[in-house]
């Protein structure tokens, strides 16, 4: 009889039917519980999350880090670029850690359109904010639910063709956003993301959602706390709408907009054809009202 494993039981089902396109339902769990029962790796917990995760479930991990964490990270990323010009870096070896700030203008350089500053940190550099192993120590744990060892990728540079990436985003006021769009999923199958603000404190606005299947938003944020981690399958539609829709980004100002903390495991540029994220505004049916709350103002001209 076959073991039942989180590797196994994803392979089944991958093979058994396409990815999810379409969120379901958003889920709430505590994270340190749910860390206990992913190396615990019972088969009726097995069973359970992967079927719901390969249905289009979102989990919010609450209280993976701490609001000190969070914040520390936020003023010491923004301290560490802020006199630093900003840079673009292929995803070669000796790719060193960078900044982006990527507007209405360069975003045409991407598959993806986005507004956002975007902090990126490698591995083999020189973890100049020693970020990488207490954010590991949660990577780790969704490395293994997604049926990897714990430690996959950790030591990749460029030429190993797979490579573990921290981003650290702001999205500027009124301006920044991601359209809806679904992740690479080939090497990391779920979303893998924690929040850094909080609505209604931080922000207003919708900020993080979800697609169903209906072309309705799932509202996130209303749940999220500065901390939590929310996971989901990579090819769920999900996007980021702009916030604080009345007042004008201020790109110098650490405490504009929203800002949020990305890890994924990225194929490098030692391919010339890369496994990337998928722009999907085209593919859904967006009335006028709901594109203005997604899409900013002159960000498609």
């Amino acid at each position: 009889m076959t073991n039942i494993t989180l590797k196994t039981e994803w392979k089944k089902l991958e093979n058994k039917s396409s990815p999810p396109q379409r969120a379901r339902k958003v889920i709430e769990v505590n994270y340190e519980d749910f860390k206990n029962e992913i190396f615990n790796e019972k088969p009726d917990f097995v069973k359970k999350i992967t079927e719901s995760l390969y249905s289009g479930d979102f989990y919010i991990l609450k209280g993976a880090y701490t609001e000190k964490f969070m914040k520390n990270l936020k003023e010491q990323t923004f301290s560490y670029f802020k006199n630093k010009p900003c840079e673009f870096h292929k995803m070669l070896e000796g790719c060193p850690d960078f900044h982006r700030k990527i507007d209405f203008e360069i975003t045409k350089k991407y598959a993806v359109k986005m507004c956002k500053h975007s902090f990126y940190f490698y591995p083999w550099n020189s973890d100049p904010l020693k970020i990488f192993e207490p954010i590991n120590k949660r990577w780790r744990v969704i490395k293994k639910l997604m049926g990897l060892e714990p430690n996959t990728f950790e030591n990749n540079t460029p030429k190993d063709g797979v490579v573990d990436r921290i981003q650290v985003v702001q999205y500027p006021s009124k301006i920044g956003y991601f359209e809806p769009h679904t992740d690479p999923y080939k090497f990391q199958r779920l979303i893998l993301s924690a929040f850094m603000s909080k609505k209604g404190v931080d922000f207003e606005g919708i900020g993080f959602y979800l697609l169903d299947s209906n072309n309705n938003i799932i509202e996130v944020e209303d749940q999220i706390d500065i901390g939590d981690i929310g996971i989901g399958y990579a090819t769920v539609y999900h996007g980021v709408a702009p916030v604080n829709l009345s007042k004008e980004p201020n790109w110098n100002d650490m405490n504009d907009g929203r800002w949020f903390l990305s890890t994924y495991s990225n194929q490098s540029d030692k391919y010339q054809t890369r496994h990337t994220s998928a722009g999907k505004t085209d593919n859904i049916k967006i009335n006028d009202n709901l594109r203005s709350r997604l899409i900013p103002p002159n960000a498609e001209s």
